[in-house]
């Protein structure tokens, strides 16, 4: 009686051993342990894609929200702002979209999880300037679109140990 206890035990574990399968994250995003400092709102650690190059990733939109990882490049003094580098090396400025949140200096080099807004700062160029029309001055003007700079309002950024 005790060995078919014991064979029904075994068979059952070596069964529960097998159903188990190794899951990926699909194609292009992270897969990160969700352990590590938050500052702000809960970062969604399921949909983290590295930081890569954003110029193609916005393409014609102005504005994406998304959750994005990268390395901390620099630390403002006062820990109100940090930048962190695309792929192509060009910095990008995240800061918070509720202040009240200080950054340490200690996170720079480390990487991190951006859950917020990624936007398109605009330019305007030299052909800046007023026409008027019947209701009054209007102000006209072409912007840049390819100044290659970008700024994140972060909800809440992570900080991965």
């Amino acid at each position: 009686m005790k060995k078919i206890i014991f064979s029904v035990a075994v068979l059952f574990s070596a069964l529960t051993v097998s159903a188990q399968h190794e899951t990926r994250p699909p194609q292009g995003q992270v897969s990160i342990t969700p352990h590590g400092k938050v500052y702000g709102e809960k970062v969604d650690v399921k949909t983290a894609h590295p930081i890569g190059d954003l110029e193609s990733y916005l393409g014609r939109r102005t504005s994406v929200t998304t959750t994005i990882s990268g390395k901390v490049a620099d630390v403002d003094r006062n820990g109100d702002f940090f930048t962190i580098r695309d792929n192509k090396g060009r910095p990008v400025t995240v800061h918070f979209k509720n202040a009240g949140y200080k950054l340490p200096q200690n996170i720079r080099g480390k990487m991190v999880l951006i859950d917020g807004v990624i936007s398109k700062q605009f330019v305007a160029n030299n052909h800046q300037h007023y026409a008027g029309s019947n209701s009054g001055m209007e102000k006209t003007h072409q912007q840049n679109n390819n100044s290659g700079t970008y700024q994140i309002a972060a909800r809440g950024v992570q900080v991965l140990n």
